[in-house]
């Protein structure tokens, strides 16, 4: 009994774990933001955690490093990084406006939605937790997941910041937080998306064969989209996150059709 309690662990083994701490800081950090009134530093928390989040399953995957105290820490670090994080911190920034225009009296309602957006993410994290406990047939296929998953969903939560921050860059006062009701419909939107059984492509089969006479092409359209990153990072994201969305139907059909097949 001692022997294991004292097994040691190569640092290799443990990085996937150090990388999913990563990810929990920085979507706590998200908050204290958004606390202070940082809405894009704040969002930008959000991103660094999920790429965290990817980093450290390829990495787990990479060195073999599954172990039963990643696979609950990763589950919880998901639950806050974008679950709870992303919540608190679009109920803040629709907050300021009802403050602003003596609307105080519908933060009390308001709230309602981000409670129930946290609590369909920590669902779907469960669902997510049983199924792969489960026997192989009750488990999500490889190229879809059921539902839209946690780590996406936080993108979603917050296009509405994102759409703002893009506005504010061509000089265009807050629009969209200064009408709360459309962001609060949004959130319930996406929770609903996350519990829901609908198919969402999971990119984990996408395998790309380039021919080598079209390798430099590659190259160039990455430093491309690199560079427009890098100069218009706001809108670069808002438009991956549009496409996100609109693949939703697509994955669906396709789903339907690979099962009839």
């Amino acid at each position: 009994m001692s022997k294991k309690i004292n097994q040691k662990i190569s640092l290799p083994k443990l990085l996937p774990n150090i990388f999913t701490t990563v990810g929990l800081c920085s979507g706590l950090t998200g908050i204290r933001f958004a606390l202070d009134g940082n809405w894009q530093n704040a969002v930008f928390c959000i991103l660094v955690a999920a790429c965290f989040d990817m980093i450290d399953g390829l990495s787990a995957r990479l060195l073999k490093a599954f172990s039963p105290f990643g696979a609950e820490l990763d589950s919880l670090a998901d639950t806050i990084s974008f679950g709870v994080s992303p919540a608190i911190i679009t109920y803040l920034w629709i907050r300021e406006p009802l403050i602003l225009t003596n609307q105080e009296y519908l933060l009390e309602w308001y709230w309602i939605p981000f409670l129930f957006y946290s609590a369909c993410n920590a669902f779907r994290l469960a669902r997510f937790n049983v199924m792969h406990l489960g026997k192989p047939m009750e488990r999500e296929s490889k190229s879809y997941f059921l539902g839209v998953p946690a780590p996406a969903a936080a993108g979603l939560v917050l296009m509405p910041l994102g759409l703002d921050f893009i506005l504010s860059r061509f000089d265009i006062s807050s629009v969209i937080s200064s009408y709360p009701l459309f962001v609060v419909l949004w959130v319930i939107l996406i929770s609903l998306l996350m519990v829901s059984r609908f198919p969402t492509f999971s990119f984990r089969n996408v395998r790309f064969n380039i021919a080598s006479n079209r390798a430099l092409l590659v190259l160039i359209f990455v430093c491309l989209g690199v560079s427009i990153f890098m100069k218009e990072t706001w809108i670069f994201l808002f438009s991956v996150g549009i496409l996100y969305f609109l693949s939703i139907p697509f994955a669906f059909l396709a789903e339907r059709k690979d099962t009839s097949c």
